[in-house]
C-alpha cells in the first residue's frame, strides 16, 4: 500500500508541477501576444500616418506653382507636375523619357550654366541654380531651379528631384534697376 501511495504523491506533484508549467506559459504567452498586438498596433499607426502624409506631399508637389520634376538616375524625365505645364507648355506625356536640357534649353541658355549643372548632378549633392529656358511656344523665361539627388541604402543615385520656380520677373526687375543705376552713376 506504501507503493501506492507514494506513487499517487508522484502523480499529484507531477500533475500539480505540469499544472504550473502550463499556466506560466500561458501566461508568457499572453504576455507576448499583448506586446505583438502593442507593436501591430504601432506599426499600423504608422503606416496610417505615412499614408496620410504621402498623400499630403504628393497633393503638394501635384499642386503647387513651381515646376516640380522628377528624373530616373540618367535624368530621363518620370513624372512632372502641372506646375511645370503651366510654366514650360508642355504636357507629362510630351516630356516623358527625355531629358529637361532637350526640350527646354535653346539658343540663349548658357553654356556654362549648362555645364556647371552637369558637374553638380555628378557630385550627388543638393544645388540651386539660376537658367534661361524656352517655353514650348518659344518665349525665354528664368528658372531659379533646385536640384536633389535621391540615394539608394549605398549612396547610388536613384532619381532626382527638381523643383523650378519663374523668375522671370524678378530677372526683368532686376535688370530695370541695374540701368537706371547705371544711367545715374554715368549722369554723374
Amino acid at each position: 500500500m506504501e507503493l501506492l501511495q507514494f506513487i499517487s504523491i508522484i502523480l499529484f506533484l507531477l500533475t500539480a508541477i505540469l499544472t504550473f508549467l502550463l499556466f506560466k506559459k500561458n501566461q508568457n504567452n499572453n504576455l507576448l501576444k499583448a506586446k505583438i498586438e502593442n507593436t501591430m498596433g504601432l506599426i499600423e499607426e504608422r503606416l496610417a500616418l505615412s499614408n496620410n502624409y504621402s498623400k499630403i506631399l504628393a497633393s503638394v508637389a501635384d499642386k503647387t506653382f513651381e515646376a516640380v520634376i522628377i528624373t530616373d538616375k540618367n535624368g530621363h524625365i518620370e513624372w512632372v507636375n502641372a506646375g511645370f505645364t503651366n510654366i514650360t507648355g508642355y504636357s507629362f506625356l510630351e516630356v516623358k523619357g527625355k531629358k529637361p536640357g532637350e526640350i527646354l534649353q535653346g539658343p540663349e541658355t548658357d553654356k556654362s550654366t549648362i555645364n556647371r549643372i552637369r558637374e553638380k548632378l555628378k557630385e550627388n549633392k543638393i544645388f540651386k541654380e539660376e537658367i534661361l529656358n524656352y517655353h514650348k511656344k518659344g518665349q525665354k523665361y528664368w528658372l531659379s531651379l533646385s536640384i536633389t539627388p535621391i540615394l539608394d541604402e549605398n549612396n547610388n543615385i536613384e532619381k532626382f528631384i527638381a523643383i523650378e520656380s519663374d523668375i522671370t520677373e524678378q530677372k526683368n526687375q532686376r535688370d530695370i534697376l541695374e540701368k537706371k543705376l547705371k544711367e545715374a552713376t554715368e549722369r554723374i
